[in-house]
């Protein structure tokens, strides 16, 4: 489709970008996710899918557009007008105060920021809508917000969809880039969520419109930040490393083939696990090396260096960043069989946390469950998070940590972890940090001993009152 153009006589002709166009041709029935580089034109390929929406279907159209930050909606809402106006004259309708377009051809197209999901509820509860499109993705709201908005695309006699746009970074880096793009053929449809998805790319050199100082600014980032430079310049979802670690993870030196470094290389193989239902529970299998190993690229893992070997991560199938409810029972078979499969035994430390009785003193802990389930745990030596992020963070610098390639979730996770803006000498504890939490008890290692608590007893008659006995 080479052109869009309204129905109003007023009309004119609004020509995109060849890839703006080859977004149009996607088919209606397909969600779309727009993720590429800064510049590329994707936001006005979302104008213009809304447009064409709107000048198809008429008064069944019914579009959501939303933004994380009013400001930035506000601005979206500019350009858009601009585009109406464009294509049906003086008959537009806009109400500022409710953000709301009404088209002469009976559509209409609600702007909206959503940044929890009691802010969507009081804004699109009982509503319903025909295309849903979530621009600056990876900024937010979060990606449970965005799947609640599915739920009310509903409008009938119309083929439903929703769309999202966003460059690589954000808080929602990560999820975004596990669904959407890592093993995903670029305008090639594949399924996620039984719907039909397109990761449509784009970057600076898709839209001709921009001037070559646009494209210079680049250069400074290519300095400064190579990572960030090919994240932003050419849309590489893989290079983006996160605020925390960034200067200190190197994947090309720490990421390695678990096929090279036998089990038997180790001195020994511990899990460290995070606990987590309604948040994911993050396992690693990891150890320190108890030889120099020169890899089949000459990388040399030294003597003594940390090394995450193995994973398991339980979350939802649909999002990464939510548990799956499941206990330490039905756990502990998957992390048996990790175990198995790398000649190890189930030991190793868990969330010191996890050993709290929290439904009376009577009844069992996580770290109980476990146990029961034939684990071999104690409490981790857990300390200030702080320090043992910064051990962490010598050991990258140093060379002396790295990672097998089949941790997937680790690599999607942790590299990708923004600084908490309160404390930027801390992880952001809203991000997906389950698998730093689990790799640094890991290195911290098991705490001296298990404490137990008896019931309390009578002193016996005679005893000194400042008597105290604390039972380890």
């Amino acid at each position: 489709m080479s052109t869009v153009t309204g129905s109003n006589q007023s009309a004119q002709t609004i020509r995109p970008t060849p890839f703006q166009a080859t977004v149009l041709s996607i088919p209606e029935d397909h969600f779309v996710f727009l993720g590429g580089g800064r510049g590329g034109g994707k936001s006005f390929a979302l104008q213009l899918l809304i447009l064409r929406h709107c000048d198809q279907y008429r008064a069944r159209a019914r579009v959501l557009v939303t933004r994380r930050r009013l400001k930035s909606l506000l601005q979206f809402a500019e350009e858009l007008r601009g585009l109406f106006r464009a294509a049906y004259g003086s008959g537009l309708s806009y109400n500022l105060n409710d953000n709301v377009f009404r088209l002469p051809n009976g559509a209409t197209v609600q702007l909206t920021h959503c940044e929890s999901n009691a802010a969507l509820q009081d804004t699109v509860q009982g509503m319903t809508f025909s295309l849903i499109a979530v621009d600056e993705a990876g900024e937010g709201p979060e990606l449970p917000v965005i799947d609640a908005l599915a739920l009310t695309l509903r409008a009938p006699g119309v083929p439903l969809r929703m769309i999202l746009a966003g460059n690589p970074g954000g808080a929602n880096h990560s999820a975004l880039a596990e669904r959407y793009v890592t093993g995903r053929e670029p305008w090639t449809p594949f399924r996620f969520a039984d719907q039909t998805w397109v990761y449509a790319p784009s970057t600076v050199d898709d839209n001709p419109h921009l001037p070559e100082a646009y494209k210079r600014n680049f250069s400074v980032l290519a300095h400064t930040d190579p990572a960030l430079y090919r994240a932003h310049r050419h849309g590489d979802w893989s290079a983006i490393v996160g605020d925390y670690f960034g200067g200190c993870w190197d994947r090309a030196r720490a990421v390695f083939d678990h096929h090279e470094v036998p089990p038997d290389t180790f001195g020994s193989l511990r899990l460290s696990i995070d606990w987590g239902s309604a948040a994911p529970c993050a396992v690693v299998l990891g150890g320190k090396l108890a030889y120099d190993v020169r890899l089949s690229d000459d990388r040399v893992m030294p003597k003594g260096a940390w090394v995450i070997y193995d994973e398991h991560f339980e979350c939802d199938p649909k999002n990464m960043s939510r548990g799956t409810g499941r206990t330490p029972g039905q756990i502990a078979p998957s992390l048996h069989e990790i175990a198995l499969r790398n000649g190890t035994r189930a030991a190793g430390v868990i969330d010191s946390a996890a050993e709290a009785r929290t439904a009376g003193r009577a009844e069992a802990s996580i770290a109980d469950l476990f146990r029961e389930a034939g684990m071999r745990v104690s409490p981790a030596r857990k300390g200030a998070r702080v320090p043992r992020f910064e051990l962490l963070k010598q050991l990258m610098a140093n060379g002396e940590f790295f990672v097998a390639s089949r941790c997937r979730y680790w690599l999607a996770t942790v590299p990708a972890l923004p600084r908490d803006s309160r404390n930027p000498e801390d992880v952001d504890s809203s991000a997906n940090d389950h698998m730093l939490d689990a790799t640094s008890y890991l290195i911290a290692g098991s705490a001296a001993g298990r404490v137990a608590v008896s019931g309390f007893v009578p002193m016996p008659e005679g005893s000194s009152r400042d008597r105290r006995i604390v039972l380890v």
